[in-house]
């Protein structure tokens, strides 16, 4: 079984699920984390249990979660009381951040402390973070050279790409923890980075999937 967290409202996470049915992909929502049945213990996970398409699922059936979304928002639990909302939202997240943690199967993307799906880097802190891992960063990403996004999955990519764009998308990986991303480039130099790259396209679903499915290696 493959979960994918997201908003019920993101028509790209159902559509996801759909694309994977042959998978057992199932979408778990912001209501299924408010749903009786979830069962977490840190330091097992052999009775474990979660919930999703309002089903109480065995953590051990799960075999890769993607994840869709950075944090659990107040305004998504309407039938929690008003008041409560706001704690609700971010109990749920320090949830998610441990059970995300801590599951043995492929994550994509493991949670940060700031972000569900990884580290909440803005596109300058991209830009150091590729300094740093000697990446070459466009300062006009606007023109002729500029490419479609590139997919990178756990050493493997989706999309034309150069010998030097892939080493930097390798390494970009390899310093911000993030074994799925998405890198703009402007010839051989990134121009910005996604933890949320687009899914649509039948090769990055494939490629996405396999990953989930412990087909290829971290």
């Amino acid at each position: 079984m493959i979960a994918v967290l997201g908003s019920e409202l993101d028509g790209a996470a159902r559509s996801l699920v759909d694309a994977w049915e042959g998978a057992g992909a199932v979408l778990l929502s912001a209501r299924d984390l408010c749903t009786r049945g979830w069962v977490f213990h840190a330091t097992s996970d052999d009775d474990g249990a979660f919930v999703a398409g309002g089903v109480r699922r065995p953590a051990a059936t799960l075999r890769g979660v993607v994840v869709r979304r950075p944090a659990v928002a107040a305004e998504e639990l309407p039938w929690i009381a008003a008041e409560d909302r706001q704690y609700v939202a971010t109990e749920i997240n320090a949830f998610l951040v441990a059970w995300l943690s801590a599951l043995p199967c492929p994550v994509l993307n493991r949670p940060s402390a700031t972000s569900l799906c990884g580290p909440a880097w803005s596109q300058t802190y991209w830009k150091v973070a590729a300094a740093r891992a000697d990446v070459a960063w466009a300062e006009d990403p606007v023109g002729p050279d500029a490419v479609e996004e590139i997919v990178f999955c756990s050493g493997l990519h989706h999309g034309v790409a150069s010998k030097r764009q892939r080493r930097a998308a390798s390494r970009l990986s390899a310093v911000s923890g993030a074994e799925l991303l998405g890198v703009q480039f402007a010839g051989d130099a990134v121009a910005a980075v996604t933890l949320q790259p687009r899914l649509a396209e039948q090769g990055v679903r494939d490629l996405v999937l396999a990953r989930l499915a412990g087909e290829l290696a971290a």
